[in-house]
């Protein structure tokens, strides 16, 4: 009986905020030149969170924040295309996370522009 208690406490504790790690944050944010003025949609969801789709105007960020699960597998990905047809597409992973008890707290930046998506990565407050 000693045992399933201190198995009780100790999962008790895994299954509390502190070990889940501090909020994490995915923008996305439509750089396209505005001579352009092409709409961005973008797609954001992980196995268990559809974040749905959002359509950008030139200049505008989506963003959404979340805490990785407690086993450290926590994964987003995103679809984004570009208008006005939307028939270019580009898939990429957001977010995955690197293991058991992870701690982030970080903003994942990305930037979609007329040359290429680009990533920049920075701690929140």
């Amino acid at each position: 009986m000693k045992n399933v208690s201190i198995f009780l406490f100790v999962f008790g504790l895994c299954m509390s905020g502190d070990v889940y790690g501090k909020k994490s944050m995915i923008t996305v944010k439509n750089e396209f030149s505005p001579k352009s003025r092409l709409v961005l949609k973008v797609h954001c969801k992980s196995k268990n969170d559809d974040i749905g789709i959002k359509y950008l105007e030139i200049g505008e960020i989506m963003s959404f924040s979340f805490k990785t699960n407690f086993w450290g597998t926590t994964e987003f990905w995103c679809d984004i295309y570009k208008g006005p047809d939307y028939k270019r597409f580009r898939g990429f992973t957001a977010y995955q996370a690197k293991g058991l008890f992870v701690k982030d707290g970080s903003s994942y930046n990305w930037l979609a522009r007329d040359d290429g998506i680009y990533f920049h990565k920075n701690l929140l407050p």
